[in-house]
Parts: C-alpha cells; structure tokens; sequence
C-alpha cells in the first residue's frame, strides 16, 4: 500500500520524538523496577549497563520524570569530565550557579548541599551515564562523593550506567567506595520478537500513522527483530534507514534483507579488547586513525602501571593496513611475544603492554589473507613513521614557545 504522506513516517524514528512507548514494554519495566529499587536500599547506589543502543538513556529520562519534586537529582553524560566540570554541572543541576574554578570548592559545596538535604529531606541523586568514559581523577571525585555520610547515612545516591566494561571498573582498585554499596548491576535487557513489533508500531502510532501494521507486517519486524538483536536504538536506525529507501512504497522483508546484505558488505570496523588477569576491562573500536596507548590520562587507552610510559605506543589505521609502533616506551611493547619497534598488526594478534594484553580484533588486510609481503609491511610503516614525524615536527614550534615561557 503506498504511503501518501510519508511525514510522519520520517518523524516516527527520530531521535527527538517520544520514545515512551519503550518503556511500557516488560525489558524496559524491569530496568525502572531496578532503579526504583536503589532508592529504597540503604545502600543507595546501582549500576545499569548494556551496549550501545540498548536504550539505557530512554530508562533515565523515564526514571527522573517520575521522581517526586521535592527529590533533588543531577543527571550528566561522564564521557571526558574533568573534576571541575563533572563538579560544576552536578551543582548547575541542583541549582546552584558558581564561578568557583577549585575542584576542591567545588566539592565542599556538593558536599554541604547533599548533608543539607539528607537532613532536611533525602539524600540527593547523581546519575551518571557512560562512567567507562570518565577520566580518572572525575572517577576519584565519584569515590569521594560515594562516601560522604550524615548521622549514619550515605548523602548522596548514586545511578550509573555504561556499557559491558563498566560492571569490571567497579571491581577494579581505587572504586570499593562505590561498588560496596552498590545494591547489584542490573543489564538491560533487549525487546523480544513480540516487543520490537509493538516497539514498533508504537513508535508509528506516536505520530499519527493509523496502518501500522502495513507499513511493518509482522514478518518485516521479526526480520528487524533479528538484525538488531532487538536493541532499540538499532531498531530506530534500521527502521528510518528502510522508510527512507523505501520512498512511497512500504518495506517488504526483501527491503530488510537487502538492507541486512549491504550492512554485512560494509568492511568490519577494527576493534582492540583488553584485558587484565584474563578479564575483560576495554573494548575500543576504532573511531578516529589513530590510538594511543599508555599511563597518560590524555591517552586514549590507559594502562596505570608504573611499568607503562606516559605514552607508550601508537597504533595507526589505514585502509589496508593497521600499523602499531613503539613511541620509544621505556619497557617495550611485544606483539605475540615479540619485541617490536613497529609493526603490520592482524587480526587475533596479541600486544603485550606490561601486564595487559590487547587482543586485534577485524584489522584490514590488503586481501583475505594476512599480508604477506615484506614489500607491504615496509611501506605501511614508513608511512606511519612519516605521519608520526610529519606531526612532531608540526608540534614543535608550539613547543618551543611553551619551553622558552616555562623558563
């Protein structure tokens, strides 16, 4: 049946529409029933993760819209806080408008505004989204304000969030603060083949559409159900993406699995794990050409351990080569045992930095197999040692400036 107003289609999946339909399905009750949950426990504090996608931001703005008005809560995204700013936006959020540029300011002030709550009514919220993101010395502040007490009680409840990395950073040194009152962490679930239609459907109906269910027959959904795994951002994605192409026409389960091959024909996109005593603590996929690795927090993966320099190691993509080299770390870097100053990295290739191993997962490769000639391997990393020099020298002007104003 052709759409005659196609509008509301292209609204229905937007991320700016209504998406409350979401939670009303069973996955998503569940999660609220969990954070309810936190606010009953002494303890006070609970960690909700999933992958990207899974609709954890969706739960929090459901959560904080049915709190009651008198309970103060800040609700901020972790991802690259600094202290000062992760401190400034909490008290932003609870009313409070400073010029205070002194972490330490900042934080006696959180700390007198929750004791003062605590005392007169409950203890204040802070959510936190994305804390696998954080920078470490906002993670510290975390700590601190996790532990701050009033007449036996914890001042301040704590809801966090992130993906399947975050329930290993509450385990790990220096976060006992948090994850000893944490009530339990909670994974979200995924919509069932029966909720991703009525997800769906629901999402249409939002927006006026009437024929849901010849815009997506059920066979379509389950076909979406499927490909997405029922997470509801991918859902909203491949839904807008098949309304799109589909122009005047509704999607057929052919659309969706055109849509499916073309998705599978994109390249896979090269992704570091890292792991520590055998468990997983990072997943990074590939965003930007190049990834540094060290002890630095302005790396982009950090390893804390005094055998790890500043800045360690690099790792460079191209589009048929990913190329790791050594940034004359003071110990070494070792790719499957191996010493390296740099090198081609293949998939299931394993680096070794310190204690940490960091497995390659989908590097590109000049043709299915792994790259063979030494001709390539060469040419790679020249290129990546002359990008890495091109940069130095670009750098250096600034840094003579900022030398000669330090002496």
């Amino acid at each position: 049946m052709p759409i005659n107003d196609p509008r509301p289609l292209e609204q229905a999946f937007r991320e700016d529409t209504d998406a409350s339909v979401a939670v009303q399905l069973q996955s998503q009750q569940n999660a609220l029933k969990y954070l309810r949950s936190i606010l009953t426990d002494a303890r006070g504090a609970g960690l909700l993760y999933g992958p990207a996608s899974s609709g954890k931001s969706t739960i929090i703005r459901s959560y904080t819209r049915a709190l009651h008005h008198d309970v103060a809560f800040a609700a901020i995204d972790g991802s690259g806080l600094t202290p000062q700013v992760l401190l400034s936006e909490v008290l932003s959020q609870f009313g409070y408008k400073m010029t205070l540029e002194s972490a330490d300011d900042l934080l006696r002030m959180v700390k007198v505004f929750a004791v003062q709550q605590t005392r007169v009514c409950q203890p204040p919220i802070i959510i936190v989204e994305n804390i696998e993101k954080m920078l470490p010395g906002a993670l510290r502040i975390l700590c601190l304000l996790a532990s701050l007490t009033f007449q036996s009680r914890f001042a301040i409840r704590l809801v966090l969030t992130g993906n399947g990395r975050a329930p290993f950073l509450l385990k790990s040194e220096g976060m006992s603060s948090i994850s000893q009152r944490t009530v339990s962490v909670y994974e979200v679930e995924p919509f069932s083949a029966g909720e991703t239609m009525l997800y769906l459907h629901g999402r249409l109906r939002s927006c006026g559409v009437q024929q849901v269910d010849q815009v997506f027959p059920m066979n379509v959904c389950d076909r979406l159900h499927r490909s997405t795994g029922g997470r509801p951002g991918a859902l909203n994605e491949r839904a807008k993406e098949l309304l799109e192409e589909a122009e005047s026409q509704p999607p057929t389960e052919l659309d969706v699995e055109r849509y499916k091959d073309k998705e599978e024909k994109k390249p896979p996109v090269p992704q570091l794990i890292v792991t520590w005593d055998g468990e997983t603590v990072e997943q990074y996929v590939f965003k930007e050409r190049k990834v540094t690795i060290g002890r630095s927090d302005l790396a982009d993966i950090v390893i804390r351990n005094e055998y790890v320099s500043k800045f360690h190691a690099l790792v460079r993509l191209y589009s048929d080569a990913l190329v790791l080299i050594d940034l004359n770390s003071s110990n070494g870097v070792f790719v499957n045992s191996v010493k390296i100053n740099s090198t081609i990295l293949r998939s299931d290739d394993i680096i070794s930095v310190a204690n940490h191993r960091i497995k390659v997962v989908d590097a590109p490769s000049a043709d299915s197999d792994r790259i063979s000639s030494a001709s390539a391997d060469a040419t790679a990393k020249m290129r990546a040692l002359d990008d890495l020099r091109n940069e130095r020298k670009a750098r250096s002007p600034f840094l003579s400036i900022l030398r000669g104003m330090a002496g």
